[in-house]
């Protein structure tokens, strides 16, 4: 079984053929679905920088063939996969999804999917955002315009709770959904309850923590965050969020509906494309937008 896969390495990008699978976990798959967005835009653009050569592609569903431990639950089963990890981030410090066939660990498998569609490849992320939904108390500052950022803009305008969104970059993504959007921070208000760090933005996140004043900050485990400016005069209770299931149990049955709700006006602002050969996604990239969701055939 020959291996494709699109990597990243030294500022190119090339497809790269072993002569079989590279093992780095349990779980040998096959890509159905794969999502590229902010994650892969910030590694290619230097923003997110690599220590070595990674393949690409954050969050997908996949097949799975063949365990290589007792946990034989998940063969011939479709997975939704997760970016969050035990070994770390996919397309950043772990190899994602960008192979025909892949091998990972299964602490990256999510959800179980009986019949899969290409939406599913964002259903991880929308997880995350409904996460930091639940952490969320008015009024919100969501600090980011890439895909958490508006489905967090979105999701919380769903619920009712009264938030804008701070977009020093990409607000043409916010805007296509009407949300209440400030790309200076002098037009922002000053005093905050939560503001939610969502961007891989260095300076955007940075200013924000530094300047406002709040008492709840949420930091997206995506962002990248390991520096936190907060003021000493402020008490500030912090939480980084990255995957599980607390507090969602907490929210009702409505409020879970409305993340449905989220991803199906979420569509119109995703592309979907197939392609029969890892070589056409090299033109898709860096991706546009709330990014690409790509079929591999």
């Amino acid at each position: 079984m020959r291996q494709k896969s699109l990597v990243y390495s030294s500022g190119y990008v090339n497809v790269v053929e072993y002569p079989a699978v590279v093992v780095s976990g349990e779980i040998l798959a096959k890509t159905l679905y794969v999502y590229i967005g902010d994650l892969e835009r910030s590694v290619l653009m230097g923003i997110t920088p690599l220590t070595k050569p990674i393949t690409l592609g954050s969050a997908g569903v996949v097949r799975v063939i063949e365990v290589l431990s007792d946990k034989t639950e998940y063969t011939g089963k479709y997975y939704t996969v997760t970016p969050l990890g035990d070994r770390g981030l996919l397309s950043v410090s772990v190899n994602g999804l960008l192979s025909n066939y892949i091998s990972l660990d299964d602490s990256y498998l999510e959800e179980e999917v009986m019949s899969p569609i290409p939406q599913d490849a964002v259903k991880p992320l929308l997880n995350h955002t409904l996460l930091l939904a639940s952490r969320c108390e008015e009024p919100v500052l969501v600090e980011g315009c890439g895909f958490i950022g508006v489905a967090l803009g979105l999701l919380l305008r769903e619920m009712g709770v009264e938030t804008q969104l701070y977009c020093e970059s990409g607000k043409r993504n916010a805007l296509l959904f009407d949300l209440n959007i400030v790309s200076h921070i002098s037009n922002l208000n000053k005093k905050w309850r939560t503001i939610v760090i969502t961007s891989l933005d260095i300076t955007s996140k940075y200013r924000v923590m530094r300047e406002l004043e709040y008492s709840n900050l949420v930091i997206s485990a995506l962002s990248l965050t390991d520096w936190m400016p907060v003021k000493s005069s402020l008490n500030v209770k912090v939480s980084v969020t990255g995957r599980g299931n607390t507090g969602v149990s907490e929210l009702e049955n409505t409020i879970m509906n409305k993340s449905k709700k989220v991803l199906q006006i979420l569509q119109r602002a995703l592309k979907t494309i197939k392609v029969s050969d890892l070589e056409a996604v090299k033109g898709l990239l860096p991706p546009r937008g709330l990014g690409t969701i790509i079929i591999l055939d």
